[in-house]
């Protein structure tokens, strides 16, 4: 850290608690003054340690990190950014740090500033990646195609069997690795490709290594471009000999075995690419709901066996595999005569018949009916739960937002009476404190019927009259009315009738209602005017207030965001216009705002009409 800042943190330790880094602050005596909430997370420190000794505190510590604080205590600071240690558990440890002296005004070192970080994962991470590189033998390069600058690893060298220094003088020197014809040619025109037209390579071909084996690897380059023009190749080259030779091995083999049996429910089928012959055995035909005498060994028949919705992304599959790529393994349905859904799986290999110049494929098929059936079920399942949390999420939300509204007005209007000794005054307070009750008691029975519904709310939209609820949901608020002097001008059309659920539109009106008092402008009393209007099938209802307004260019995109909030006010917590929006959504209505800064705001709500 900065000088200045070390200052800053040893004169404050206040600002310690705040700072991203895991940092503390000690006296000469080794004791915490503070530290941060990272430091307290990172070393998962679940006391007060403020007054502690450090290693008391910290004592998975190695005692070998004590002769750097102590040498820091002679004025000095100490850096490292990895330092392996033996732990005090007998397993090894990685620490970085950064140890400065803080003073006093005698220049007295008055105690030190830690930052300590425990790498240990990262550096074992690093370990098991240059161990894999080793045991999976890839090794990376780069080729710059301005000035024909080639670097590549050690692990390429030692796959060529090549000297560990050796690095080739240019860029066709690495083509010449590659077995002359097929293979040499094989590459060059995929980095050529990939010169002009961009597209990367993933290939297996043949090289001659140093000592002059044949060995398989593995070739995966990528281009790199800047105004256009292709400047730099770079990718991997990994040994996959012993894996290519049991493959090669393997599907000769394949070739002549019988894979699947009639007990074990496994078709097998083989298609030539040459001739377009696709050949099933009697298992594939009955998987498929197929009649032997009715199917043609061609293309066609194959493709009419396959559910229409699902043929060319089979087929796009199935081409991807035939070049390398993708898993080889493609899932497709089938329509059976009774007109009923079979999911089939397919496990296809390709090979190139080097003789006939022919590509063939081979595929075994199993049912995964039942797989895929109980995996419908559990998306389903997942999707239901998904949905009742979020909506008992939203209900707490709404609890909590909306009786908090009812406790603070009846808190007012409490207030009052206590302080109003006329008896006419106190009358009329009573009666707004019994009104206040009423309303709190309808708002839990709204609740209420909420928690008892299901997740699908619009299976229970009733029909609500608008303008009762907007009258009672102002009459709920009229100590607040009464304290800030606000007004309300309601214009509302004569059919105010909307499908919604009680418990939403009063939340959805009190959270209106009560921001445009909570934001009003400071210079002039809250003003509200509601409007509705008729629109086919829908209700427009418009409320607009004279408040401070909310700047759109700068939190437009954040309205109705959760934890989002535009004043300053300590009171807000971000969540009303989040749940407002919700409500609004589940009743199939919306939701929009328009906004001045110091003028106000008008929020346009669309109900649905019976």
């Amino acid at each position: 850290m900065a000088a200045s800042i070390l200052s800053k943190l040893a004169l404050n330790p206040k600002l310690i608690r705040e700072t991203s880094n895991s940092v503390a602050l000690l006296n000469s005596k080794l004791e915490f003054i503070s530290c941060s909430k990272t430091w307290e997370n990172n070393f998962e420190l679940k006391t007060n340690i403020i007054g502690k000794d450090f290693f008391s505190v910290m004592y998975n510590l190695p005692k070998d990190f004590s002769a750097f604080l102590q040498y820091c205590l002679k004025g000095n600071d100490c850096y490292n950014d990895g330092k392996k240690f033996n732990g005090n558990n007998n397993e090894f440890i990685w620490l970085k740090w950064s140890i400065n002296s803080w003073k006093g005004i005698n220049e007295q070192v008055k105690g030190l500033i830690i930052e300590l970080d425990n790498i240990t994962k990262d550096k074992n991470k690093e370990a098991l990646i240059k161990e894999a590189q080793i045991v999976s033998r890839v090794g990376g390069w780069e080729a710059y195609l301005q000035n024909f600058r080639v670097t590549w690893t050690k692990m390429v060298n030692i796959i060529h069997e090549q000297p560990l220094d050796y690095v080739p003088q240019s860029f066709e020197e690495c083509f010449k690795h590659f077995k002359e014809g097929e293979h040499r040619d094989t590459v060059l025109r995929l980095a050529n490709i990939a010169i002009t037209k961009g597209t990367p390579w993933d290939t297996e071909v043949i090289m001659i290594t140093g000592k002059g084996k044949e060995v398989w690897i593995r070739t995966k380059g990528k281009p790199e471009f800047i105004n256009g023009k292709c400047v730099r190749l770079y990718g991997i080259c990994q040994d996959i000999n012993d894996r290519k030779i049991a493959e090669l091995k393997y599907r000769k083999e394949a070739e002549r075995a019988k894979i699947a049996t009639t007990a074990s429910n496994v078709g097998i089928w083989q298609f030539t690419t040459k001739d377009r012959i696709a050949t099933w055995d009697a298992m594939s035909y009955k998987l498929h709901h197929k009649n032997p005498k009715d199917y043609k060994s061609t293309y066609e028949a194959w493709e009419s066996a396959i559910h229409p919705d699902d043929f060319l992304r089979v087929l796009n599959e199935a081409f991807a595999v035939s070049k390398g790529e993708g898993s080889g393994v493609i899932e497709y349905r089938v329509i059976l005569k009774d007109k009923s859904i079979r999911h089939l799986r397919a496990v296809v290999t390709f090979f190139t018949e080097t003789e006939k110049h022919n590509n063939k494929a081979i595929g075994v098929i199993t049912d995964i009916t039942k797989e895929k059936e109980s995996e419908q079920k559990l998306k389903e399942y997942a999707q239901l739960t998904g949905e009742q949390n979020n909506s008992l999420t939203n209900f707490a939300h709404m609890v909590s937002h909306d009786l908090r509204s009812h406790a603070t007005n009846l808190s007012m209007v409490t207030g009052f009476l206590l302080e109003e000794r006329k008896d006419e005054e106190r009358q009329k307070l009573m009666a707004m404190l019994r009104e206040s009750t009423e309303s709190l008691n309808s708002t839990v029975y709204n609740l209420n019927e909420v928690v008892q519904s299901n997740a699908n709310v619009t299976n229970k939209l009733e029909p609500i009259n608008l303008k009762e609820v907007i009258e009672n949901v102002k009459n709920n608020i009229s100590a607040t009315f009464i304290e800030k002097n606000a007004s309300c001008i309601l214009k509302l059309s004569s059919n105010s009738i909307v499908l919604g659920v009680p418990a939403y539109l009063d939340s959805i009106l009190l959270n209106l209602f009560t921001n445009s008092i909570k934001y009003s402008a400071n210079d002039r009393p809250p003003s509200i005017e509601i409007k509705t209007t008729n629109s086919g099938k829908n209700l427009i209802l418009s409320f607009t207030d004279n408040g401070k307004g909310i700047d759109l260019n700068k939190f437009g995109n954040k309205i109705f965001g959760m934890n989002k909030t535009f004043h300053r006010n300590k009171n807000a917590r971000g969540v009303g216009l989040y749940i407002t929006k919700n409500q609004i959504e589940a009743m199939g209505g919306s939701i929009s705002v328009t906004s001045e800064v110091n003028v106000g705001t008008t929020f346009t709500l669309k109900f649905i009409t019976p």
